[in-house]
This record gives C-alpha cells, structure tokens and sequence, in this order.
C-alpha cells in the first residue's frame, strides 16, 4: 500500500504544496483519520497536534501551527468526513471537513468545519518493537508466533507507509522472510486451525489466507529452511505448490514442535536486531516511561533477593526437581523420574492497549535433555514448543501490572510474584 492509497485526487494536489516529509504525513493523515476515526480537538498555544499512526514500530505525529479556528466554538472532539485543502491568499492554509459527530449527536444538517494554519511540522519516530499492540492476557499456546507476527507485520507496514528507506538492513531481510512466510502465519494463528500430536492431525483451511507467492519465493523458502537444516521443509518448498496440504502439515507441525522453537529462535533474533537502534515506545510519554521505570526497578529487586539469575526483562533459575514431575501439556499428562535438573524462566512482556501501559510475566520451565543446547540462554518463549513435557510455558495473567494501578496495588503484585518464586524454587 502507497502513501496515495485511498485519498482524494484532490487533496494529493493540495498536499504537493508541502515538503517531501510533510507530503507524507498529510497523506497519512488523511489515509489513517478521515471517516475512519474520531481524534480530541485541542488547540494549545495555538497548535493543533494529532497522533496520526502508531504502531510497534513507528508512530506518525503532525503538528499544525499558529491555528486558527473559523467556526466559532469548537468540540472536545472531531470525526473528519470530506476533508480538502486549499491555499489561502495570505499564504495561510485551510483544512475544512465535515464533523460527523457533530451530525450524529445535534441532529442537524452537516455543515462544514473548518480551521486554517501557517505552517506545519510532520514527525516521524523510529521504535524498537518491544512493546506490544495488543492484550497479550488473550493468548498462550501461540504466543511466540503471535508476538513475532506481529513485528513482521509491523515492519511490513513501515515499509508500505514510509518506504524502503526507512528500514535498515536487518528489517530488509526480515521484510523478504516475511514475504513467504506472511500466509503461513497466518494460517497457524488462524482461529479454526488445529494442531495436535503429529503431523496428519493437523487441521485448517488454507481459504482463510491470500495467497501471494510464486515460484520465486517459494525457492527462496527452500534455500532459507535448508540454512536452518530443516531439510524436509526445504524439499517441500522446492517440490509443492504454495498451498499442498501436505507442505502446509508439515510447516504448521514443525512450528509448534522442538523444530519449530529453532526457526523461532532464528527470526527472533533477527527482529531484536531490527530494533537496537531504536527508541523503545514508552519514551514517547514521560508518565509511562516513570511507570515502566519504577516497575522494572521493583521487578529486578524480588528476583535478586530470591537469588534468579538475568536482568529484567529475563530472568532464569536451576533447581532439582522433585523425584516425580508431572507436567500438563494440551490435554496430555507426562511423568518423569529422577530428572537431575529443571530450568524455570521468568520473562516480562511490555504493551499498550487503549492508551494503557502493560507488564505482563510469562513463565516456563525445561527438562533438559539434549547437551547440544545451551538452556542458560533460553527463554520462557522457547517453553511453549512441543517436547514431550519437558517444556511447558504460559502467560501469567494473575500477575500483570498497568499503570493505572496504585503503588499500593503494584506492590501487592510484587508480594504474590515473591510468593510464586518460592513455591517454583522449593522454598
């Protein structure tokens, strides 16, 4: 999708006037805001400053200065419906709209609204897609696959509304990644799809995605998979068609198995390096920024006091298991004897839903079996991937802290978190 994408032929000549940057963000204004949402209507110190996008990885800002307003009194709030442009003789601009909720709440004809401006300022922020856009207390079984959906799509999305130019390298590889496996994801995230114990119980509907890709792309898959020595997968993308079901098992299988926490690893690492060198989310508002602070500081003191090893957000612990563990996995019930150690891991998971800042813990633990894998060095995510049941990960709803939440109430989160850190470690 181009900037151009949905707005009107003649606001795109109106928006020519403009800087390249701020051609942009008038575009995206238009394409983000008009007859889709409702924004506050505050003017302050004559400015009239609109968020126009946000998401994980950047956010649009525009600011129109030395505003004045030429209908009298204005609402608390607007829904912008046939908005134009136009340049007025004194080299002053004027945006005027039609207010829908005016309309809806005053029962009146609609008539035009309309305010002028002298100049405006378009910013654009880079984040460093840690913090989430969506309640992660709605999901667990396929919370790794989700979180890194949704960061692909994110860099999808930044590519499509700012342009190529805007990604560094690591996002231009994940971009391509993504490229062949956008439906596959989505197939697994899908709702209807149904993964169980092997591959042939794997159920869905490959009508539920749009398929984009070609023989080129599937090539690229197969050179990719057979980097990462899943040579099954590799052959099958070489072989099938895009959407055989016999590729689409197999690829879906191998996500939610001990194979898939390796393709995993592999893009999640890739997307932490897309963002290094970005601003994380939170810093774009002073109290959320407090708030993420003063948690992370707490957080960091009950897992040093109880002897857990990482810094926040990761933390990770050893301990002997009883001589009998029982683990639960999807319906399935697994005893082990004897095991000699157990890794437990605690990870904390930052988001923004309705304006509301979120840290919620996931937690997990590991039977180790395999001396090829460095457990130190994984994390609660890598727990969610079928292994017998020796790995076991969830979200720990219970736990989760938000920011309109007192010191008080945060503080009685942080005493039953000490209380589950002793009952996992034995104490």
């Amino acid at each position: 999708m181009s900037n151009n994408d949905f707005v009107d032929a003649k606001f795109q000549q109106f928006v020519q006037q403009f800087h390249t940057e701020e051609q942009k963000v008038l575009l995206a204004f238009y394409r983000e805001l008009v007859g889709k949402r409702s924004i506050p209507y505050k003017i302050k110190d004559r400015n009239f400053t609109v968020t126009v996008q946000k998401s994980q990885g950047f956010s649009i800002d525009i600011e129109f200065q030395d505003v004045l307003i030429e209908d009298g009194r204005h609402p608390k709030e607007i829904f912008m419906e046939s908005l134009r442009g136009e340049r007025l003789s004194d080299g002053r601009y004027r945006l005027s709209f039609i207010n829908g909720l005016a309309a809806q709440t005053e029962g009146q004809v609609s008539k035009e609204s309309s305010f002028s401006f002298s100049a405006l300022k378009g910013g654009v922020r880079l984040w460093n897609y840690h913090v989430h856009m969506f309640d992660i207390s709605d999901t667990s079984v396929n919370l790794p696959w989700k979180l890194l959906y949704e960061t692909l799509e994110a860099i999808r999305e930044k590519h499509a509304v700012l342009g190529s130019g805007y990604l560094n390298t690591h996002e231009q590889k994940a971009l391509w990644i993504f490229k062949f496996m956008r439906p596959y994801m989505q197939l697994y995230l899908d709702p209807t799809t149904q993964i169980g114990f092997g591959k042939s119980t794997v159920l869905f509907d490959a009508e539920h995605v749009e398929w984009q890709l070609n023989h080129e792309r599937m090539t690229q898959a197969a050179e990719f998979f057979a980097g990462l020595g899943l040579r099954k997968l590799s052959f099958s993308f070489s072989k099938l068609r895009w959407d055989d079901r016999e590729l689409i098992q197999e690829l879906l299988y191998t996500m939610r198995s001990l194979k898939g926490n390796i393709l995993f690893k592999t893009l999640k690492q890739l997307v932490d390096e897309c963002g290094r060198k970005y601003d994380g989310l939170y810093e774009y508002d002073a109290e959320k920024n407090n708030f993420r602070s003063h948690v992370r500081e707490k957080i960091q003191r009950v897992f040093e006091r109880h002897g857990w090893k990482g810094l926040y957000p990761s933390f990770m612990n050893v301990t002997s298991p009883e001589f009998i563990e029982v683990s639960s996995i999807y319906k399935r019930r697994y005893t082990y004897l004897n095991e000699k150690l157990k890794f437990i891991y605690f990870d904390f998971l930052e988001s923004v839903v309705d304006g509301k800042y979120y840290i919620t813990p996931i937690t997990g633990m590991i039977l180790p079996k395999n001396r090829n894998i460095d457990y130190r060095k994984c994390t609660s995510l890598d727990c969610f991937f079928l292994d017998g049941g020796r790995r076991n990960g969830a979200v720990f709803n219970d736990l989760t802290i938000s920011e309109n939440m007192t010191r008080k109430e945060i503080g009685r989160k942080l005493e039953q978190l000490s209380l589950v850190l002793d009952y996992q470690t034995g104490n």
